[in-house]
């Protein structure tokens, strides 16, 4: 089971600056168009990159100098979205999938970056 977070939960989160938010679609996806201020991360890597200190994820996420968060955030499609929530359970991180994913946020008028 998992939680869901909705597009105005996540957008509040994001300009109090206590929400992580991982992108994991694949690159094609995410240059075409990503929420702005999402980290990509391909689900294949997230394990090794949830391990590796020199990571920028491990560092946001686990490091002394990361800003203090509320919530760790996926967006992609379900599948992958569950698969990733899973991930970062096995390492103690609770998370939830944002409801609608990039559609949902770009339907409710939210800006997408569509560059890299």
């Amino acid at each position: 089971m998992y939680q869901e977070m909705s597009v105005h939960e996540l957008a509040a989160g994001l300009e109090r600056r206590d929400v992580v938010l991982l992108d994991v679609r694949d690159a094609e996806h995410f240059a075409v168009g990503h929420i702005p201020g999402s980290v990509p991360v391909s689900l294949p890597e997230l394990p090794g990159r949830l391990r590796d200190p020199d990571d920028e994820l491990w560092a946001r996420l686990f490091g002394a100098r990361r800003p203090v968060f509320n919530r760790v955030c996926i967006v992609g499609d379900a599948e992958r979205s569950i698969d990733a929530v899973a991930i970062l359970g096995e390492v103690g991180i609770e998370s939830s999938v944002v409801a609608g994913g990039t559609r949902a946020w770009s339907a409710a008028g939210r800006p997408l970056n569509r560059h890299w």
